[in-house]
């Protein structure tokens, strides 16, 4: 093996260990307190005991609500469908998955740990890249009942 073969496969291991140990990073824990009861939970489990169906495209799941917000978990297999909502703010968290969002006509990528504010009005949906269903912590406020969902058609 002469100098440039070495520093070919030296290049090549640093970003192969890197994805392994990023692979093994673990998902939040999530802290809710509704009046004196403060709940935690493992959103892993959350997202294993609430799967995507077969057929499935987006599962959203209710974690809970305060008087002034809503907390979801939200999976998206492939893409949502262009939409607004009038009366509602989210705030989006990635947990996992990549994809980007589309706001506005503006492009935002998005990867585990990126936060995203949507303000109500603004005309959004959102692209999974990866091949597992992407997974996001979202807080609607005021709490979301799922009425507020406006298709939109973009040209």
């Amino acid at each position: 093996m002469d100098i440039r073969s070495r520093r070919v496969s030296g290049n090549i291991l640093a970003p192969v260990v890197l994805f392994l140990l990023s692979a093994c990073a673990p998902v939040p824990y999530l802290f809710l307190q509704y009046g004196t009861e403060l709940k935690q939970m493992d959103l892993a489990k959350v997202v294993a005991d609430n799967p995507l169906g077969p057929t499935e495209n987006i599962k959203i799941t209710t974690l809970g609500q305060g008087q002034g917000a809503s907390h979801h978990l939200v999976q998206v297999r492939d893409r949502e469908s262009p939409h607004v909502h009038k009366t509602h703010d989210g705030t989006v968290m990635m947990i996992s998955g990549r994809g980007y969002l589309m706001m506005d006509n503006k492009r935002i990528e998005l990867a585990p740990g990126d936060i995203v504010y949507i303000p109500r009005g603004a005309v959004h949906y959102y692209v999974n890249t990866a091949r597992a269903p992407s997974v996001a912590f979202v807080v609607f406020s005021p709490p979301f009942d799922g009425k507020d969902y406006v298709p939109v058609k973009i040209p």
